[in-house]
């Protein structure tokens, strides 16, 4: 595990921490997240969620354990190329 990547996990957690404690600041500079991918609903819920996912990937990458994670969720239906 590198520092860069520690350094980015803790920024990434750190941003997402501050998605999801000043959502009415995220909202008001930078507008609904969700119309960005076509969602209904509370444009506030949507900072809270893209704040929470941030912060989960954040600790996952600073920690050194996205790989192995992306690897037991998704990568178990994605070929590796053995018979």
């Amino acid at each position: 595990m590198s520092f860069l990547l520690f350094f980015l996990g803790a920024i990434m957690m750190a941003a997402g921490f501050s998605m999801v404690w000043k959502t009415a600041w995220w909202d008001e500079n930078w507008g609904d997240i969700g119309a960005m991918f076509g969602l209904k609903g509370s444009s506030l819920e949507h900072w809270k969620l893209a704040g929470v996912i941030l912060l989960f990937l954040g600790f996952l990458v600073a920690f050194g354990i996205f790989q192995a994670f992306f690897y037991l969720t998704i990568g178990q239906f994605l070929p590796n190329g053995q018979k």
